[in-house]
């Protein structure tokens, strides 16, 4: 929960959707849980099940640019 906030706003800031959406490539969706294992880490996410831990908002836009790039 630590940071999560923060890091749920620059989701939907760079993927352009809210929660519980879906981008329209089908690509991207924001769901929110209060933990995925990795607390110790907070905040973290998961994507395609690899999780990323310890995130700030500039790690964010890193971890998606990332996968916009391999589009």
């Amino acid at each position: 929960m630590k940071g999560k906030a923060e890091i749920i706003q620059t989701l939907e800031d760079m993927l352009k959707i809210k929660v519980g959406e879906t981008t329209s490539d089908k690509m991207f969706s924001i769901i929110e849980t209060n933990c995925i294992g990795w607390c110790q880490k907070a905040p973290a996410i998961l994507i395609n099940e690899v999780p990323y831990t310890e995130l700030t908002p500039e790690k964010v836009v890193e971890i998606i640019k990332g996968y916009l790039q391999q589009k």
